[in-house]
């Protein structure tokens, strides 16, 4: 065969075999084999949690001031003392009242400042006719050494304190408030026994 030939023969097979092979260049998507999801097993939906529990603020409202103590006047309080004294000058109990009277300060359980000791004063003075009271000098000198020991103003202490004294007897007040009202009270004592001779009381704003 002619070489000429035979060259051009070679030459037309590969052109025509180079038109039947997908030109890499082409726009056409290279076929894609499609693929199946692979199954998954279903879940359960989850629950929402329930909302936080807000507890309301709590608000501390303020506590109503105290009701201010009324005025005790020292008429008032005089009135009173008189008035005791007057009672126990009236009752057959001080005819019974043979020796020295040993007379406890005012116990002051009305709440505010009172002079206790201008009142006790003038209870002894409006009895001074009647009681012949203990020595005052010695009876301040025993309770300074009764505060000294840490002594309580109870009536055990007082029994002790009018028998050191030399008394016989103890008549010990007290004044007291219910509201606007003011009580005092006294009570007559006779210190050997530990009998109450006398026990009144007056009362007034």
């Amino acid at each position: 065969m002619n070489p000429f030939r035979l060259t051009i023969m070679l030459a037309s097979s590969l052109a025509l075999a180079a038109c039947t092979m997908p030109n890499p260049y082409s726009s056409q998507p290279a076929p894609v084999k499609p693929s199946r999801p692979t199954p998954t097993t279903p879940t359960k939906p989850t629950q929402p949690l329930p909302p936080p529990v807000v507890k309301p603020p709590v608000i501390e409202m303020p506590s109503a001031p105290p009701s201010p103590i009324p005025e005790m006047r020292s008429e008032d309080l005089s009135y009173l003392v008189d008035g005791l004294a007057n009672k126990l000058k009236g009752s057959s109990a001080i005819n019974e009242v043979q020796g020295p009277v040993l007379l406890d300060n005012i116990s002051n359980q009305a709440g505010g400042p009172i002079d206790t000791n201008g009142l006790t004063a003038r209870l002894k003075s409006n009895l001074s006719g009647k009681f012949n009271f203990a020595d005052g000098a010695k009876v301040s000198s025993l309770r300074e050494q009764l505060a000294y020991q840490g002594g309580r103003a109870d009536i055990a202490s007082l029994v002790r304190l009018g028998k050191q004294s030399g008394a016989d007897y103890l008549l010990s007040t007290t004044l007291s408030r219910n509201g606007a009202n003011l009580a005092l009270k006294g009570q007559l004592m006779e210190l050997a026994s530990g009998e109450v001779l006398w026990s009144d009381s007056v009362s007034g704003r």
